[in-house]
This record gives C-alpha cells, sequence and structure tokens, in this order.
C-alpha cells in the first residue's frame, strides 16, 4: 500500500476534530434556517432565490456527511462503516463542495449581468428555466464526481481502516488522476470566473453617477464576499494539494517535509467545509428578501418573548 498514508496524524486528529464539530453545528444550523426561509417564506422565487437554494441544497447536505466524517477522526481515522458507505460518503463530500462552488459561482454571474449588462436577456429569464439551469448544473457535478462510487477507497494499514479519496495508489490510476485535477480544477475555474464578475462589476460601477453607485452598492458587497469566502474557504487546500504532489513527484514521501505537507494538506481540507457554513452570510447580503424574513422570524421570536414574559408578570401579580 501506499506509503504516503503513514505519517504522524497526532495533530491532524487534534485540530479535525473540533473543527469539524463547529463546522458541523454551525453550518447545520445556518443551512436549516435558510431552507425554512426559502421554502416557507419567500415566495414567488426570482433567478437569483433558485440559485441560492440549490446552494442551501448543496451546503446542507454537505452538513449530512460531516457527522460520519467526524466519527473517522474520532476513531483515530479507522472508517467502521464499510466500503459502500465509504463509497457514498466521499461521493457526497465531493459532490456537494462542487455543487456550493458552482452555485457559488452562478450567484457571482448573476450579479455580473445585472449591474454590468442590465438589458441582457440573462437577466429575465423565467423561472422555468432558471430551475431547469439548476437541474443541468446538478447532472453535471454528478457526472464529475461520480467516479467515487466506482473506485475502492478503504483499506487496511496499521490496524486501521482507511477511508480516503487521496494518496491511495501506487501507480497511475485514472480515477486518482482525475481526482486531483478536478480537485484543482473546480477551484481554479470558479475563481476565475468570480474574479472577472467582480472587478467588472466595480469597473462599471466606477464610471456611474453617485446615485447609481448607491444603488449597486449591495451587488459589489456580494461579489466582495463570495471572493473572500472562496479563497479562504478553497485556495489552502488546492495549495497544500499541489505541495504534497510536487513532493511526490519527487520522490519525498519518506521525508519530513513531506510528512508535514501531507499533514497539512488534510487539515487544509477539513477547512473547505467552512464554506458550507458561511454561505447562509451570503445569503442574508444578496437578497433582501431573505434578510426581511429573517428579521420577521426574529421580530416575531422577541414579541412572543415579551409576550410570554407580560403573561408571567401578570399571573405573578394576580
Amino acid at each position: 500500500m501506499n506509503s504516503s498514508i503513514e505519517f504522524d496524524e497526532t495533530t491532524l486528529i487534534k485540530i479535525a476534530i473540533p473543527l469539524l464539530l463547529v463546522e458541523f453545528i454551525l453550518g447545520s444550523i445556518g443551512n436549516a434556517i435558510a431552507l425554512w426561509i426559502f421554502c416557507f417564506r419567500m415566495k414567488p422565487w426570482k433567478q437569483s432565490t433558485i440559485y441560492l437554494f440549490n446552494l442551501t441544497i448543496a451546503d446542507f447536505l454537505l452538513m449530512c456527511c460531516l457527522p460520519f466524517r467526524l466519527a473517522y477522526y474520532v476513531n483515530q481515522k479507522d472508517w467502521i462503516f464499510g466500503d459502500i458507505a465509504c463509497r457514498i460518503m466521499l461521493f457526497m463530500v465531493s459532490l456537494n463542495r462542487a455543487g456550493s462552488i458552482a452555485f457559488l459561482t452562478l450567484v457571482a454571474i448573476d450579479r455580473y449581468f445585472k449591474v454590468v449588462h442590465p438589458h441582457h436577456k440573462l437577466n429575465s429569464i423565467s423561472q422555468k428555466y432558471a430551475t431547469l439551469g439548476a437541474i443541468f448544473t446538478w447532472i453535471l457535478m454528478i457526472l464529475m464526481t461520480s467516479y467515487l462510487l466506482f473506485e475502492k477507497h478503504v483499506f487496511e494499514q496499521k490496524n486501521l481502516t482507511y477511508c480516503e479519496s487521496f494518496n491511495l495508489y501506487d501507480s497511475f490510476n485514472v480515477a486518482a488522476t482525475w481526482h486531483d485535477v478536478f480537485f484543482v480544477v473546480e477551484f481554479v475555474a470558479p475563481l476565475c470566473i468570480i474574479l472577472f464578475c467582480t472587478f467588472s462589476i466595480i469597473s462599471k460601477l466606477q464610471h456611474k453617477k453617485s446615485e447609481t453607485r448607491r444603488k449597486y452598492k449591495k451587488a459589489i458587497r456580494i461579489v466582495v464576499i463570495v471572493v473572500i469566502v472562496f479563497i479562504l474557504c478553497f485556495l489552502p487546500s488546492n495549495i497544500g494539494r499541489l505541495v504534497v504532489l510536487v513532493a511526490q513527484s519527487n520522490k519525498f514521501e519518506n521525508s519530513e517535509t513531506y510528512t508535514a505537507a501531507l499533514e497539512g494538506f488534510y487539515i487544509t481540507l477539513c477547512l473547505t467545509y467552512v464554506n458550507s457554513m458561511l454561505d447562509p452570510i451570503v445569503y442574508y447580503f444578496s437578497s433582501s428578501k431573505f434578510k426581511n424574513a429573517l428579521h420577521r422570524k426574529s421580530s416575531r421570536k422577541m414579541e412572543m418573548k415579551r409576550t410570554g414574559n407580560s403573561s408571567c408578570t401578570s399571573d405573578t401579580n394576580s
């Protein structure tokens, strides 16, 4: 078996467990609230709402995978659920991470057309076509990640059963190569698109009057938030993966440098899930309907709490 897996994982486990736990708790709560608002407090839906709703689905499904990943690290990287469950879990993580990136990119593209090309026909597409676009995006992401379902990802080593999608092959393997290529491309290509949208919006608004700039101030805020979240969550793992691949190609598998690079990569891989935890912030700033629905919900809870306290006070006085 590949010797690259044999490294001291103590630091990795100590960091991964609390990080995954925080991501799961906050991400599940945030995305569950977002799903509730989209389903019951935001109708009719616009084109951008459909993209945000699908982004929420991807993030929520990713959160559902984290307990299994967390159990894996709590058991000192010993997978106890079997090969089929490992394949499904890795597929779901990869699919929903890719889906989250794709719909986050669509949000930036939507803002780009609304600001830079306000009269473009894409700004007025119907709910039906926006939904078909979302379905096509899901189908494309499924096709690009389904290879994880057809490869065995569990193996025995050091009296442990590992479940990993990286560093599993001693020699050239098409699926492993595609996994590395897709992991990098799914970050680099959307990043280029998002940065283009961001700079185009900023450049467009620099030539507008101050009243117009104020009107589209929210659009700039949205794309800037998307860029910050995207880079913070995905850039470290991509750099880490490239460092590991360089070390492998230079035959440094048994060196301390390679060991540190590999451990660092797995830690940054856990950071990618922070994206799904932070995406509700994107919803809050990108949709006034979402923000208003959340405020109404909070106001209603505060009102009920005050009413309840008043009732208790009245009962006490009587």
